[in-house]
């Protein structure tokens, strides 16, 4: 495992040959960018367009940005470690955690203003309110419901910005007013489970100040998907049947997608509905509950939609949590459904890229079953998995599975990593599988034309060559 010294050494290092260019290329152009903000905070030649970042002036190649990108490299390991420093109980679809609990917030003025049961603002009210931070990076949306990053001092602050979004927000995009306008030393985040894989990184090497930015705790959002500010209008006008200036709040629950009318109506929707609005990213996904998150909130699991269910992770985010309970900022209900959570995050885990018909007829070639094929490219989709997992979405045997995953070892498709599974990059898999093909097909042709071919002519000459008038046409024969 790479260790943290390690790790610092790759985030702080300027001397590499990354640079916009490989984000572009490797993130961008694939649909794989979550408008974080990130490299937009980090280097002042990025910019953006309605594709996302772009590069607007000359490229150093200082590799920041494609560094702390939350999509590039991020050792789950090495971060579990540093978050989680006590173990208490590490599934493998929730992550790690303490405690899975029904909150409410005891504030009536928060939860008038607020989503659910208001923990999140009543959290971020009481961290400031005590001094464990200096300020909070959140999201806030103006009367049309365009969401922007947000930089709260104050409790009046927070709770104004209160309320869920439903749009992608480039949070960090306001890190650098953060360091250099605001100075603030210690920050809170509020955020969806993606864009913390780039706070984590920034909190482990702080890339612009030793002494301002540093993110104190993070609080994750459950998020089963997103939306882009232009889809989420489209989706309100096409299947809402309204527009902006009409909606109040929005909320999903119970595989619903709810709009809170200003006219006190509510109208409700499949959210199998919303999928065709869902941004690019979103599919490759496979974090519901923000794993790397000091406290995770949502409503999946809770009594009804006046409460909060929170996962409580990290030691921090245990402080906080039991000094806000100590002053009755929150209530308890001990009616709190883990289950439920279980199980909206193993089907955001195990949503697979479905594989094209084309695929599997071509890697015939390779003398490779269809089931292997199957097994690489469900591996290709989830990342990395155990037996048990891959079993839930591969319609094989137990046994079946586990033969062919040592089939793909040895035949160095997959490696294994403890009790999981993962995925070598399929350009060395095709290319180390036409090598040895070409490799066996050259030595098959070698046989051919020495001993076969003339295996053949001997039998043709034996008895045809009283038929051959031309001799020239005995040069074709040797």
């Amino acid at each position: 495992m790479i260790t943290k010294e390690q790790m610092i050494d790759y985030l702080q290092c300027d001397i590499s040959s990354f640079g916009f260019q490989d984000l572009h290329d490797l993130v961008i152009s694939k649909e794989s960018c979550i408008n974080c903000g990130a490299c937009l905070a980090l280097c002042p030649r990025i910019g953006i367009n309605e594709n996302g970042p772009k590069l607007i002036d000359y490229d150093p190649e200082c590799s920041l940005c494609y560094k702390y990108c939350p999509k590039t490299f991020f050792p789950k390991k090495l971060f579990e470690e540093e978050i989680f420093k006590n173990k208490y109980f590490n599934d493998r679809i929730l992550g790690n955690y303490q405690k899975i609990l029904a909150v409410k917030s005891t504030d009536n003025k928060i939860l008038q203003n607020s989503q659910n049961g208001g923990v999140v603002t009543t959290l971020l009210c009481h961290a400031i309110n005590t001094g464990l931070v200096d300020g909070v990076l959140m999201a806030k949306k103006d009367e049309n419901w365009h969401p922007e990053p947000f930089v709260a001092t104050s409790q009046e602050e927070i709770i104004s910005a209160a309320g869920s979004i439903y749009a992608m927000v480039p949070l960090l995009r306001k890190y650098y007013d953060v360091v250099y306008k605001y100075e603030i030393e210690n920050i809170a985040f509020v955020g969806l489970p993606c864009q913390i894989h780039a706070v984590r990184k920034f909190q482990l090497w702080p890339p612009l100040s030793d002494k301002y930015g540093k993110f104190k705790i993070i609080i994750g959002l459950f998020c089963s998907s997103n939306y882009s500010y232009d889809s989420i209008f489209n989706l309100t006008r096409d299947l809402i049947g309204c527009s902006f200036k009409d909606i109040k709040k929005f909320d999903v629950s119970h595989g619903k997608f709810i709009s809170y009318l200003k006219d006190g109506s509510i109208r409700e929707i499949s959210v199998e509905k919303t999928n065709k609005y869902h941004h690019s990213s979103c599919k490759y996904c496979k974090d519901y509950t923000a794993k790397f998150a000091d406290i995770s909130i949502g409503s999946v699991g809770a009594p009804d939609d006046n409460w909060n269910s929170v996962i409580i992770r990290s030691d921090l985010g245990k402080k906080l949590f039991d000094s806000a309970l100590r002053d009755q900022r929150v209530i308890l209900s001990e009616n709190i459904e883990p289950k439920k959570i279980m199980n909206v995050s193993k089907r955001k885990k195990l949503q697979l890229i479905k594989t094209s018909d084309d695929i599997y007829d071509a890697l015939k070639i390779f003398n490779m079953s269809k089931s292997a094929v199957e097994i690489y490219t469900t591996l290709l989709s989830l990342g990395e998995a155990d037996l048990y997992t891959i079993k839930e979405v591969v319609t094989l045997k137990l046994e079946s599975i586990f033969n062919i995953l040592n089939t793909l070892r040895m035949r160095k498709w997959i490696i294994k990593n403890e009790n999981s599974y993962r995925p070598i990059s399929p350009s060395q898999v095709i290319k180390n599988e036409i090598n040895e093909l070409m490799s066996k097909f050259q030595n098959k042709i070698d046989h051919i034309k020495k001993e076969i071919l003339e295996n053949l002519n001997t039998i043709f000459l034996q008895n045809n060559l009283m038929e051959l008038e031309n001799l020239d046409f005995m040069d074709m024969v040797f």
